[in-house]
């Protein structure tokens, strides 16, 4: 049923509020900001053209609201390329973006119903509970065999020597990868998200376009091999799809195999860094886990909620439509706040503080309707099990020095976290 036009005088307009993302001082601390927003205008269109959403009721519902449209980042990648490729200065020095957009058009997340669903569900079956509930082992010895050799060390940093390097082995083993590449994915994996971003710019684009040729030649030489020798694992699995069942084209095979590993690589990698970053600050909640490991898994929803990769997600409205009382219009973008609406008092009482208790930890930091996180099941059997590791081998860290942030307004994470041992603590780690 078609949904009713409402009507807006012209000067129901959004007063001017203080909200920048691109201030330096976001990057720290998005948080302020966005209680800022939430108090005085929650439903808020900005100066940069583009409307933001700060409140929990409105993102959620902004979330499964049908008439809004995945933001169509691959067409803007596509204007960017023409602009390249028109300012080059001779044919043979041509500059474009032709791989990065011949990559992004098929990743599914950028995509609505029926190409999402179908793209979707290729990779869906692979992150369903029971597949993923026999990733626990190995979890849990990709992060005994990561932090072992950090016990003899008084200094450390947690990001490049633990939370760099567990998401990739997991995903990787996942897809098939060989050990021996792991490295090289996470490069390609670690810079290709940054598509999400706003503000990224034209040399930064270049780079991501030379990661999408690299990882798409790989990809070719892989598939060859899967074809010959298949296996259990995904990679294998989403090769057949293309071979046998038809339910993949040529180059919906590339891009599903580089968005879901990208994704399921930094997103997680991002979190498990804020999460370790939580806990080192706030001692007495760290105390009751290792005192209680029963409650990690309610833990982990805390952890999201509180400081979650994803700050925030773009749509596109299809049509006129209202929020908060405002007239949005056709074609409009809307920024979805979810680290805002995950910091909602409204929602969560006292949401700065960190509660394991909390009756219902309902966040959306993996989104919500049919474009939900599809890898949310394997994140927080990874962030379960590295956090339980990291409380048994590494109780006692303190910070050293101000954690370094990325440069990045939709996915929250940081490039180092320095830490150091409280007390040394070298006795052999008990059996798993």
């Amino acid at each position: 049923m078609s949904q009713p036009t409402v009507q807006f005088a012209a000067m129901d307009l959004p007063p001017r509020v203080h909200f920048n993302p691109r201030d330096s001082s976001f990057r720290l601390d998005p948080y302020s900001h966005y209680k800022r927003l939430r108090e005085t205008e929650p439903v808020y269109y900005s100066t940069m053209g583009v409307w933001f959403l700060a409140g929990y009721d409105d993102v959620n519902a902004a979330l499964r609201d049908r008439r809004l449209a995945a933001q169509d980042i691959p067409s803007q990648v596509q204007r960017k390329s023409e602009f390249l490729r028109a300012r080059s200065i001779s044919p043979g020095q041509r500059s474009n973006l032709d791989a990065l957009v011949a990559n992004s058009r098929n990743w599914f997340v950028f995509k609505d119903p029926p190409d999402h669903t179908r793209l979707r569900r290729t990779v869906a079956k692979a992150f369903q509970r029971r597949p993923v509930e026999t990733m626990r082992p190995y979890v849990r010895s990709s992060a005994r065999s990561l932090l072992s050799p950090l016990m003899s060390k008084r200094h450390i940093d947690l990001v490049k020597d633990f939370s760099a390097h567990l998401p990739v082995n997991v995903i990787a083993t996942l897809f098939g990868f060989p050990s021996a590449d792991f490295e090289k994915l996470a490069g390609w994996a670690e810079r290709l998200p940054r598509i999400f971003d706003p503000l990224v710019s034209f040399e930064e684009l270049e780079t991501l376009d030379r990661a999408s040729r690299e990882f798409k030649a790989y990809l070719d030489d892989i598939c060859a091999e899967k074809r010959a020798r298949p296996q259990s694992d995904l990679l294998s699995a989403l090769v057949v799809a293309h071979d046998e069942q038809g339910q993949l084209s040529d180059d919906e095979l590339m891009s599903t195999c580089i968005m879901t590993f990208s994704a399921g690589e930094e997103s997680t990698a991002a979190m498990l860094g804020n999460g370790s970053l939580a806990l080192i600050n706030d001692r007495d909640r760290t105390d009751e886990l290792r005192a209680h490991p029963d409650l990690l898994s309610q833990a982990v929803e805390e952890l999201m909620r509180y400081d979650g990769p994803l700050q925030m997600t773009c749509r596109t409205a299809k049509e006129d439509l209202e929020i908060g009382g405002k007239l949005i219009r056709k074609g409009q973008a809307i920024y979805l706040l979810l680290g805002s609406a995950n910091r909602d008092p409204a929602r969560f009482p006292n949401p700065d503080a960190l509660n394991w208790h909390r009756p219902r930890v309902e966040h959306i930091a993996f989104g919500a309707g049919h474009h939900a996180c599809v890898g949310a099941t394997l994140a927080r059997v990874e962030l379960e099990e590295a956090f339980r590791v990291l409380l048994e081998i590494l109780p006692d860290l303190e910070l050293t020095e101000e954690p370094q942030w990325r440069d990045h307004l939709v996915i929250r994470g940081m490039t180092s976290l320095p830490v150091q041992r409280r007390t040394p603590r070298l006795e052999a780690l008990s059996s798993a």
